[in-house]
């Protein structure tokens, strides 16, 4: 990482504007003599860069390098920032960027000096650090790597490991795939997964499978590596097919031909494992060579990199999924005990909690396991368990070097990108652009040629997501990554490259870990003692999450070099006071509960990204904002207070995010600002009645932005006419036809009687939209042909008094055959308050009107609420749903009605898929008979209020055998959940909300074993009852979460103690409860236990050390009493 640091210094040193600004003040010589010592430096940096791991003084000295070339970054900054400034002498704007530098005086003696002597010191310091490197004996350049593969690595068809778990299925699927293929061509299966997660033993176990050896005539194992040369791959699979020594001198031309001589006319297999190679040629020239088998060869491809499966497969890659806990423990026990040592009950506990630890990967378990196997003191387990990863002993057999393959392999560019994730917390979800802002912010990716910074940034994210070192990636509405996760491995072996440099505080006392080389600090506690950051010499990041934090901190000199600054706090109000911190590219103070932003803040020229999502009370921004001409990023979303933007917002020309436009009626806050914008991702434009004519509309140029993904238009409800209509509504509407690679459509209050033409025509001007909202629409009478968009998968439609039909085309069958599905990808259909719709189609009897016209084929949620008139045809696609506010056809083929006193018999019987259901509002119904029967596919059923609803019978839940949720709230006379409990197998989480009259649980909870959570809330028991927590609840056996709230009750019952596996107990707003019960102390698994709005006394007893329940809850490692 330190050379990746050096390669952007010296680019910066060299660069022109450096090297004039040299010139102008007089430090070209300094300038020359920190170029050539880096030089220097860089030519061994590679070679010390994978000697780190063993050698801990050279890892020290590349930290050296690190903080030396952090410091001479600020001084280049400040000299680029200087030199710009001389140069913009008649630009007022940049003097005042910048006048916390210097003056615009060339001959500015102070500021001179002041450069020059820190240049000096640096370059004193590298001169130091370049001769320190001659003891470490470091390679000056280090040309490829060794074609020989290291013995560690080096892997065979001989299946060395005693014990496999958990590859069956895959084993299996990869197996029939190569017996049951007889292709003419060449098939090649590529198994894809992270570093020790098993492909070369399920690789094993596939080649050494009986069926695949009396299938195939030959095979062929070969390992690979890094070198992928065609020459070394010949020779490689001549000696594995013939079993004799190859003459290396042969040139390449007999080689092939001997080679094809041997698989000529032969059914054979080849495993390449450890495959690396990305280039497309080379496997080419490769598989040219191979094409001479017969029918039915094959090969199998073993890959960390999603882009060498790409590359080299012919059907989809088998991505091998982690082991489940089970088999990880079944591995890690085979190695730790042994067939003969005695498991003791203590140290089994404590191995299956470092078991979690290996998140599923079997390399881990086996080398936690192994290192543990001559440890008999259980104090020697629990510092396993508390240890970081990269402080146990490694030896090749772990798992962190075989996880630096996948580090050293990445490009300079790449590897300081991914140890920058270290920032981050394990099992966190990444956001993607926020990763990708950070990463600009801290100088590591940058424009290059015609991608913009952002494209090299999702560059970047697709290579680490290749190489399997980011995972588990989610997508937005239009299709586009948005949220990914790092496996606990990958981030461990980030730690262990950055150490010391990058901190995460999760409680106060981290603190103690901070050193003058961090320069990275995430907060995770919501109590941090910012002094305590005064020891670091050069902070880059702030990433808070803090409660306590107080802006005046960031005036202190120990914050100037911030690039990026997070803080996530809704306790201040106060104004920041940052136009000191001259570095800063990325800010982010969303859900602060300021009104206003200083004007300081244009005072930070080099700021990039400003997020202020969720400022809830913001009403304005800094009225010069104009001056950040570096801004490419201003994220606004949910800032319901700010009804203008700031003047001449258009002036800002190299912004590539402005999520939200609210129009004004005055020159420079109008439409024709975001002209010369070219905007990507999200845009929100509000306040469209201020938009007079079509002419302005087109001002705004939103067909020329091609990069919009989400496009939102709102017009102002106005108040006063609500039901008035707007012709020139329609025509400005007209104008704002967008590029055809929106992907998201939103329209808010259209007050127009007609859709515009380019709506009209969608399937031609937006092919490619996937999701669209439309809402009050109350004097609209046409519509859209929705269901021919062949992309479309979310439909919202609200408040549109005319609508009839979705979608106004007739499919009735009785034409001739047009062979189109309709609404082919639709998976999401919302509709509201629609008091005049019929039916989805104008003639939908079915899903399937005829053999070549099919309907909804994908459909998968429906949401529907007050359609009174709505009739909807089979779905049987359909698994989450929720209705209410309709007819009682409506529920006959679907769902309820509020003036039922029992759901109609056989209503769900075609929804076997059904995954999800909501039964809300049944004013009338009194039992919950038999109308589930059949759902057994349901995992979440939520039941709300349903006023006179009494009780469940047994047949009611004794088909829900794969209900994993369970919810039942404001049903005041519930009085029986029933016996038929016993039935719920699968229940893992149980919330009773508001049902007073329910005392007692039934017993056949006691036989719900995996029922994990129980959430119960009392909000209203009437004047003559009690608000009590229901009898039988400590017979639920593996109770691992209990949550109470709104109970009156002095104390909780003794039978608390019986819990034993209870890990997390919160008790909230139980006014009258004033002490805890002694049983307590026998739940020694609790880690977590939150009090909050109880009785005062009940506090001041739980108060640490000096409280008279103290010891009763001592032994709980988080206590939170508020």
């Amino acid at each position: 990482m330190a050379e990746a640091i050096i390669q952007v210094v010296l680019e910066n040193l060299n660069s022109p504007i450096q090297k004039e600004f040299g010139l102008l003040f007089g430090v070209h010589r300094e300038m020359e003599k920190l170029s050539s010592i880096l030089t220097t430096i860089k030519a061994v940096l590679e070679d010390a860069e994978e000697k780190q791991f063993t050698g801990r003084e050279i890892k020290n000295w590349l930290k050296k390098i690190k903080d030396a070339a952090h410091e001479l970054e600020d001084v280049l900054e400040e000299c680029s920032m200087e030199f710009e400034a001389e140069n913009s002498a008649g630009s007022s704007n940049m003097k005042v960027h910048c006048s916390c530098l210097s003056s615009s005086n060339p001959t500015n003696i102070l500021f001179r000096y002041r450069i020059g002597k820190r240049m000096k010191e640096i370059k004193d310091r590298l001169y130091e650090i370049a001769e320190e490197k001659e003891k470490f004996h470091l390679r000056e350049v280090v040309i490829g790597r060794s074609a020989e593969i290291p013995g560690w690595r080096q892997t065979s068809s001989v299946i060395t490991q005693p014990l496999v778990c958990g590859r069956e299925a895959d084993k299996e699927k990869i197996v029939e795939f190569l017996c049951g293929h007889d292709c003419e061509n060449l098939s090649i299966y590529s198994i894809v997964g992270l570093g020790g997660l098993g492909k070369t033993t399920l690789s094993q176990l596939v080649f050494n499978d009986e069926r695949v050896g009396n299938h195939f005539q030959l095979k062929i194992w070969v390992c690979v590596s890094e070198d992928f040369s065609l020459k070394r791959m010949i020779s490689s699979f001549l000696r594995s097919a013939s079993e004799e020594k190859v003459d290396k001198d042969l040139e390449l031309d007999p080689l092939q031909r001997q080679l094809q001589e041997i698989l000529k006319s032969k059914r054979y297999l080849l495993v390449l494992d450890d495959v690396w190679n990305e280039d497309q040629e080379k496997w080419d020239r490769l598989k040219y060579v191979l094409a001479c088998g017969s029918k039915g060869s094959s090969i199998v491809v073993s890959t960390r990199l999603v882009k060498v499966a790409s590359i080299m497969g012919t059907v989809p890659p088998h991505e091998l999924s982690c082991l489940s806990e089970d088999d990880c423990w079944s591995l890690f026990k085979q190695r730790a005990f042994g067939p003969e040592r005695e498991e003791r009950e203590s140290l089994v506990a404590i191995g299956k909690e470092i078991v979690k630890r290996c998140g599923g990967v079997p390399l881990a378990a086996k080398a936690l396991g192994s290192l543990l196997r001559f440890k008999n003191e259980e104090k020697e387990w629990v510092h396993v368990k508390e240890s970081e990863l990269w402080n146990l002993p490694q030896d090749e057999s772990s798992v962190l070097p075989a996880l630096q393959l996948s580090y050293f392999n990445l490009s300079l560019k790449l590897r300081q990108c991914f140890a920058y994730c270290a920032i981050f917390n394990k099992d966190e979800w990444l956001n993607k652009e926020e990763l990708i802002h950070l990463w600009m912010a801290n100088g590591f990716i940058s424009s290059s040629g015609n991608l913009e910074a952002e494209d090299v940034g999702n560059v970047v994210f697709n290579e680490l997501y290749w190489r399997s070192l980011f995972q588990e990636a989610r997508s937005n509405e239009a299709g586009d990554v948005e949220k990914f996760k790092m496996h606990d491995l990958v981030h461990d072996l980030a730690q262990s490259i950055t150490e010391e440099e990058y901190l995460i505080v999760k409680n106060a006392g981290s603190l103690s870990n901070l050193s003058t080389r961090t320069h990275h600090v995430r907060s995770l506690s919501t109590r941090l003692n910012m002094g305590a950051l005064k020891k670091v010499k050069s902070l880059r990041n702030l990433l808070l999450e803090a409660d306590d934090f107080r802006p005046s901190i960031l005036r202190s000199s120990v914050f100037r070099s911030l690039r990026s600054l997070r803080v996530e706090s809704e306790s201040y109000s106060t104004s920041l006071k940052i136009g000191n911190l001259i570095h800063l590219r990325y800010l982010d103070l969303s859900r602060s509960r300021f009104t206003t932003l200083p004007e300081s803040i244009c005072s930070c020229w080099n700021l990039q990204t400003l997020k202020l999502n969720g400022c809830r009370r913001l009403v304005s921004l800094p009225k010069h904002l104009r001056r950040l001409r570096n801004l490419r990023h201003l994220e606004i979303r949910n800032t319901y207070s700010l009804t203008e933007m700031p003047l001449k917002i258009g002036e800002l020309t190299n912004l590539k995010t402005l999520s939200k436009f609210v129009v004004g009626e005055k020159n420079g806050y109008r439409i024709g600002e975001l002209h010369r914008l070219d905007l990507r991702g999200d845009l929100e434009i509000e306040d469209l009645c201020n938009v007079r004519s079509a002419l302005d509309a087109r001002d705004a140029n939103l067909i020329g932005k091609t990069g919009l993904q989400e496009l939102s238009l709102s017009w102002s409800l106005d108040r006063e006419r609500p039901t008035i209509m707007n012709a020139a509504d329609e025509q400005v509407l007209d104008a704002f036809r967008p590029h055809s690679n929106l992907r998201c459509l939103t329209i808010n209050n259209y007050r127009g009687v007609v859709f515009p033409n380019w709506m009209r025509n969608l399937v031609s001007t937006l092919n490619n939209l996937v999701s669209i909202t439309l809402t009050a629409f109350r004097h609209c009478l046409g519509f859209l042909p929705l269901g021919k968009l062949p992309y479309l998968r979310h439909l919202c439609l609200i408040g549109m008094s005319h609508l009839q039909y979705i979608d106004n085309e007739s499919y009735d069958g009785s034409g001739s055959c047009s062979g189109k599905t309709h609404f082919p990808s639709l998976e999401l259909l919302e509709l509201c308050n629609l008091p005049n719709l019929e039916g989805l189609l104008r003639d939908d009897g079915t899903v399937v009107v005829d053999e070549c016209n099919i309907m909804f084929p994908r459909l998968d949620g429906l949401f529907i609420t007050s359609a009174p008139k709505l009739i909807l045809p089979l779905l049987p696609s359909v698994r989450h749903l929720s209705v209410s506010g309709c007819n009682e056809e409506l529920l006959r083929s679907i769902s309820n009605c509020p003036n039922l006193t029992l759901l109609p018999d056989g209503m769900m019987r075609e929804l076997t898929c059904l995954k999800e259901l909501e039964i809300r509002g049944f004013n009338k119904l009194e039992v919950l008979s038999n109308e589930l029967i059949g759902l057994n596919a349901l995992q979440i059923l939520n039941i709300q209020n349903c006023d006179v609803l009494e009780s469940f019978t047994e047949q009611a839940l004794r088909g829900l055998t794969s209900l994993q949720k369970l919810g039942v709230s404001y049903c005041p006379r519930l009085k029986s959940l029933s016996e038929g409990f016993q039935h719920l197998t699968s229940l893992q989480n149980l919330e009773i909300r508001s049902c007073p009259e329910l005392v007692a649980f039934p017993n056949g909870i006691s036989q719900l074993t995996s029922l994990r959570s129980l959430y119960v809330k009392v909000s209203f028991c009437g004047k003559n009852r009690p608000c009590v927590l229901p009898e039988g609840f400590q017979y639920i056996p593996m109770l691992q979460i209990l949550s109470l709230r709104g109970l009156h009750i002095l104390s909780l019952p003794d039978c608390l103690g019986d819990l034993i596996s209870l890990q997390e107990l919160m008790i909230i707003r139980c006014p009258k409860l004033i002490s805890l019960p002694e049983s307590i102390q026998r739940l020694t698994n609790l880690q977590k236990l939150k009090i909050k709005g109880c009785h005062r006394e009940l506090h001041q007893r739980c108060r640490r050390e000096t409280g008279g329940d103290w010891h009763k809850i001592a032994h709980i490692p988080h206590v939170m009493i508020d």
